[in-house]
């Protein structure tokens, strides 16, 4: 198992699961190991358990709150993204699971009528259960069994773990609503993935939203309009969210000064990087390295 996390591309590349061990775990931490996750999909299940701080994700563009004691379930291909607020730290445990776990391809009527479904994102189960509301006690402590069961990392824990999501889907459906009235007719959060694939490709270089929307083959507007609904940000914000991550990797994991790590991550002005740093960090970059490195 994985527990670690990149700057990832977007659409993440890297491998969550195989044939053999069909998860990952991973431990993240805003802003001690990266400033932010940024927006991204991937085709796993990613079940999320908020151990400390508050914050907020980002799901398809909705802004959902997040605290200590919340379990968030994503479905394949979700759009998402993790912060802390601002000055503030979020921890949070991320289970990502392939549908092949819970036997998507299966050809009974479970799989069929309930886990492909949820897979497609048709099946309208909660995807915020906040601490302290209806089934949430039930609900946390199936998670953490699933969590305890992938910490083992053996075959036979293997068993227990399917079994935990399975019950877990289970008391998710229970409760599931009525299909909601889309929140915006038409509208596909696919329609700014390129702008996605190329800001996370190529953050340090100077991109324009005339760039960014002739990726997406949408007008200038239009685009801006599309972003802002799927991310809930700004393409710039979010462009500046990606560079003051990558500068953290830098200031962890070299010795260059700090004006080289701002040039190198793509901003061109020295007292900008440090203002965007600390308004998304609660930190100077100098104070930052200090803190981890004494971490370490």
């Amino acid at each position: 198992m994985r527990e670690h996390f990149d700057i990832p591309q977007a659409k993440e590349n890297r491998t969550h699961s195989t044939l053999q061990v069909p998860f990952s775990l991973y431990a993240c931490k805003i802003p001690e190991m990266y400033a932010n996750v940024p927006a991204h999909w991937h085709e796993e299940f990613e079940l999320n358990c908020i151990r400390e701080g508050e914050g907020h994700f980002l799901l398809n563009g909705e802004r959902l709150p997040a605290a200590a004691g919340d379990v968030f379930l994503l479905p394949p291909n979700t759009l998402h993204a993790a912060y802390a607020r601002d000055g503030g730290a979020l921890h949070y445990e991320a289970f990502v699971f392939h549908p092949s776990l819970v036997g998507a391809s299966g050809g009974d009527r479970s799989a069929q009528d309930c886990i492909l479904p949820l897979a497609r994102g048709d099946l309208p189960v909660e995807r915020r259960i906040p601490c302290g509301q209806g089934s949430h006690g039930e609900i946390l402590a199936c998670a953490e069994r699933v969590f305890a069961a992938a910490r083992r990392n053996t075959a036979r824990a293997d068993l227990l773990l399917k079994s935990e999501l399975f019950r877990l889907l289970y008391l998710l459906s229970q409760g599931a609503p009525e299909p909601a009235p889309s929140r915006a007719e038409g509208f596909d959060a696919g329609l700014i993935r390129e702008a996605l694939r190329c800001m996370a490709a190529h953050y340090a270089e100077d991109l324009t939203i005339e760039r960014l929307a002739a990726c997406c083959n949408l007008s200038r507007s239009y685009f801006m309009f599309c972003f802002k609904r799927a991310t809930g940000l700004s393409a710039v914000e979010h462009l500046n969210r990606l560079r003051v991550r990558a500068a953290c990797e830098a200031l962890r994991g070299t010795n260059d000064r700090v004006a080289d790590i701002a040039a190198g991550c793509g901003f061109n002005n020295l007292s900008n990087f440090n203002r965007q740093f600390k308004r998304l960090v609660g930190c100077s970059p100098l104070e930052y390295r200090r803190s981890v490195r004494l971490l370490s």
